[in-house]
């Protein structure tokens, strides 16, 4: 479970339906129902519909869609943690803090998940945990996070040195 504005979302593990219709729906979609069906699809047991699903939200800047597509990087796929490795980083910065700010106990079980899979199934191909996909994740929100904090800091001091 994740909170995004203080709303509990629970993201599912894996759905199971129709791929070519979900694929069909989608290009007959427009706005937020083309959204939801993607944050669907990036739940889906076809590997490449998630791919095509993150796409999609990578492309929007709701803020609802972002838990769907940092899910992806703490699973197996290496190749899909990659694109979401590459693709939040011309995210909101304040919209990342304020994720990672209501998403302590989720980030933490992330984590683990992230090195788990790392140390069983790409440690070799990344003998480097930090070059991982998923571990660059972490490490974007970590960073984010930490800006804000800094941000936070030195506009209380400006305010405090003007007062």
């Amino acid at each position: 479970m994740v909170k995004i504005d203080h709303e509990t979302l629970q993201i599912p593990y894996r759905l199971y339906y129709n791929r070519e219709l979900l694929r069909l729906r989608l290009h007959t979609s427009y706005g937020i129902k083309k959204l939801v069906l993607a944050c669907l699809g990036t739940r889906h047991y076809d590997g490449y519909l998630r791919q095509q699903c993150l796409r999609y939200l990578l492309r929007s800047e709701a803020c609802w869609v972002f838990p769907y597509i940092v899910q992806l990087a703490g699973e197996y796929v290496v190749e899909i943690a990659d694109e979401v490795a590459e693709g939040i980083v011309d995210r909101d910065s304040s919209s990342i803090a304020e994720f990672v700010r209501q998403n302590s106990d989720y980030l933490a079980t992330f984590g683990r998940r992230v090195t788990s899979y790392w140390n069983e199934y790409y440690r070799r191909a990344y003998p480097c945990r930090d070059h991982y996909p998923g571990s660059k994740v972490l490490a974007h929100l970590n960073a984010q996070s930490d800006a804000a904090i800094q941000r936070g800091a030195e506009s209380g001091q400006k305010r405090t040195v003007n007062q």
